[in-house]
């Protein structure tokens, strides 16, 4: 491998470990807070996808396309807390344990890649650049030619990650967050209002999800059943990082990518195949991922 190739490989493996990273993030905060996770976030991202592309396509400015595909994902993170996770939760004796929100949400997931299938069919569609077009959509990196979109989604992801950690661990959403993470009834003791901080976190989710989407567009092929794929790379984010707080969660998500990246250089056939391997074999040696916690729940 040269020296070129091997800037553009580590460079794209960056860009699509974002992705992965702001998939994992949105996993790590509704867990935190409501004990569920979204296994319909996949099709978020699809669904955010598709619509960047829609508005791109039509003309619109680039910040009228993160404002509306922004509304449409917080609209569908309230939605899907309110219908798929809370009814499911609180109408069960063992709340959370009752596993009945993997099926609601993956029902949910379901509903939004039909509606994708109804809108665009089950075609690749290949979705504009965001941030350059025409000829220069190129640029000039250590010598290697890289695409503008993959730099931004390096980028994007640094300062969404940078944001989580501010939110989490130095505001008073943070703090309640925490609290509502660590027990429900003790936060309601404390003046918490726990229904609305959970739909809070679906809904950054959400928009996390959506960002993810706006910005992988331009870098693969989107298509209606695209979204499981992706959501299975974000739990194997998580499963390096640990799920215990968001910069483990970017070095998982960079980890991936970057490993996935070169499996496909050498050898495209089982590229997508390979990381997985090396997570499975990961996992054997370090279970509890690189940030994990070692100690036993006792709440």
């Amino acid at each position: 491998m040269i020296a070129t190739d091997l800037v553009q490989v580590l460079l794209s493996g960056i860009a699509l470990g974002s992705v992965y990273t702001l998939l994992a993030m949105g996993l790590f905060l509704t867990y935190a807070t409501s004990r569920a996770l979204n296994f319909g976030q996949g099709d978020f991202l699809a669904l955010a996808a598709f619509l960047g592309m829609a508005g791109m396509l039509a003309g619109m400015p680039l910040i009228a396309v993160v404002i509306g595909v922004a509304i449409c994902m917080a609209a569908l993170g309230m939605l899907i807390e309110r219908f798929a996770v809370r009814r499911i939760i609180s109408r069960s004796k063992a709340g959370a344990a009752h596993l009945g929100w993997i099926l609601s949400t993956l029902g949910f997931g379901m509903m939004l890649q039909n509606v994708i299938a109804l809108a665009w069919g089950k075609s690749r569609y290949y979705s504009p650049p965001l941030f350059s077009s025409g000829e220069k959509q190129l640029v000039s990196l250590f010598g290697a030619g890289v695409f503008l979109e993959e730099l931004a989604i390096g980028a994007a992801a640094l300062v969404l990650a940078g944001t989580m950690y501010v939110l989490l661990y130095r505001s008073d959403w943070g703090r309640r967050v925490a609290a509502v993470s660590f027990d429900r009834h003790t936060a309601m003791l404390l003046g918490i209002d726990v229904k609305r901080t959970v739909m809070w976190s679906y809904v950054v989710m959400a928009l996390l999800t959506g960002a993810a989407g706006l910005l992988v567009g331009p870098l693969s092929s989107i298509q209606s059943h695209m979204g499981m794929l992706f959501l299975l790379k974000a739990f194997a984010a998580i499963s390096i990082g640990g799920f215990t707080n968001p910069a483990g969660l970017l070095i998982g998500g960079i980890a991936f990518g970057v490993i996935e990246s070169l499996s496909n250089y050498v050898d495209s056939t089982f590229g997508d195949l390979y990381p997985f391997i090396i997570v499975l074999l990961f996992l054997i040696v370090r279970p509890m991922g690189l940030f994990g916690e070692r100690k036993t729940d006792v709440r």
